[in-house]
């Protein structure tokens, strides 16, 4: 379908700009469901390459809009903007991910009662923020998150003492910056994805994060690969992950357009 890049109004009123896709044969006097891509880094950035990991345009040809917006703390709009969110990285792109998706809300051929949102590591762990503070979203895909940045600091040491130093000095940012820290508010229902050969983020995040959320009676389903890293990368996984978000997010947010 076709695509567009738009900009919208996000934290500290800095202008903010987002990747737009939209269903084959989208007709704007219809209403369509919406799902919210958080892309990874956070220093990263969505441009209008393409990739087989995260394709917006495949959850496009589902029949949602798909939207990627590039949020404060994405490389590419200058140094400013890229180091904005250290060593706070929930607040700004917090904010901006509300801002895009109350942007959406607005416009007309947008359906509120079908929403979803997710993404892989930054994006991941942006989502497990998300479990824990207010949004609209029916349903989230957590793909190889952060869900204890204690634990997760003893894989990750160098970076994160470099981005916040030693847990031991900063216990309280650590404990702020922790989605486990909000687990009491989990409620959504959410697909945890992780690869046991995953170096950056251990595969015990996600057992910690699904643990959690069968605990508190959370409507959740594990997706494990043995033989996946950070990403799912081998021919026949990539398929199946497709499957899982695809089935996860129809259930939440049926696919398609409606009348308005």
């Amino acid at each position: 379908g076709a695509y567009e890049s738009v900009t919208y109004t996000g934290a500290d009123g800095d202008e903010i700009q987002m990747w737009v896709h939209y269903p084959p044969g989208f007709d704007p006097a219809k209403k369509y469901p919406l799902f919210l891509l958080i892309h990874g880094g956070p220093h990263g950035a969505i441009t209008d390459n393409f990739h087989f990991r995260w394709n917006a345009q495949t959850f496009a040809s589902w029949g949602y809009v798909a939207a990627w917006p590039n949020f404060h703390g994405s490389s590419g709009f200058g140094q400013a903007f890229t180091d904005s969110i250290n060593p706070d990285w929930i607040s700004r792109p917090y904010a901006d991910t509300i801002a895009a998706t109350e942007w959406l809300m607005q416009k007309p051929w947008i359906d509120t009662q079908r929403m979803v949102a997710g993404g892989g590591s930054y994006g991941g762990y942006l989502s497990t923020i998300l479990l824990g503070r207010e949004h609209p979203f029916n349903a989230l895909v957590i793909h190889a998150a952060v869900y204890d940045l204690y634990s997760q600091n003893s894989a990750d040491f160098a970076v994160h003492d470099e981005r916040f130093g030693p847990y031991w000095e900063n216990p309280e940012l650590y404990r702020e910056l922790s989605p486990h820290t909000y687990a009491s508010k989990f409620v959504t229902p959410s697909l945890v994805i992780h690869g046991q050969l995953d170096l950056r983020v251990p595969v015990g995040q996600a057992f910690e994060l699904f643990r959690a959320l069968q605990t508190r009676g959370v409507e959740s389903r594990l997706v494990y690969y043995p033989d996946e890293n950070h990403w799912v990368l081998k021919r026949h996984n990539s398929l199946h992950w497709y499957g899982e978000v695809r089935n996860w997010v129809e259930r939440f947010a049926t696919p398609g357009p409606i009348a308005q």
